[in-house]
């Protein structure tokens, strides 16, 4: 199964919810974001050969203002991979993510923002793709930090 999250993968994500503050979470902007998923990460998380072989290596994660999400990504033998979907942030901070293309396994998760840096927690698989396998690949595709590098064209 596909979930490049990401995300995914994102990232993927030293799980965060920003604290004990009273502050309200920044939002999440629009823009490029890039984060890492290495074949031995994905490996030791219990992610297939196939997939990790697949799916591992350098992100580029692009949220546009239109509610649109790329994520693509080449691996460290040279492989390429893309798949494409939409986002909406609710009221909180909370995102759920729909593929539309190149992947499956829609997912919603909170987000911190601090500085450049976007943390993830509380990753949930949804429906259809929500058994216990989904689950699990959500949460390690979406466990590590994503980064903001620029704005999204």
């Amino acid at each position: 199964m596909k979930i490049a999250v990401a995300a995914f993968v994102l990232l993927t994500l030293a799980a965060g919810c920003g604290g004990g503050s009273d502050e309200p979470t920044r939002p999440l902007q629009a823009g490029v974001y890039t984060y890492e998923l290495t074949e031995d990460y994905l490996l030791e998380n219990g992610i297939s050969e196939f997939q990790a072989e697949s799916e591992s290596g350098t992100h580029q994660a692009t949220l546009g203002a239109d509610g649109s999400f790329v994520d693509t990504w080449k691996t460290a033998e040279g492989k390429t991979g893309s798949c494409r979907g939409t986002y909406e942030q609710g009221d909180s901070s909370l995102v759920t993510f729909k593929w539309t293309s190149g992947c499956w396994g829609d997912f919603e998760m909170k987000y911190s923002v601090a500085g450049n840096r976007v943390s993830w927690s509380d990753q949930s698989a949804l429906p259809p793709y929500d058994t216990d396998e989904d689950q699990k690949v959500t949460e390690v595709f979406s466990s590590v930090p994503w980064t903001r590098v620029g704005d999204a064209s």
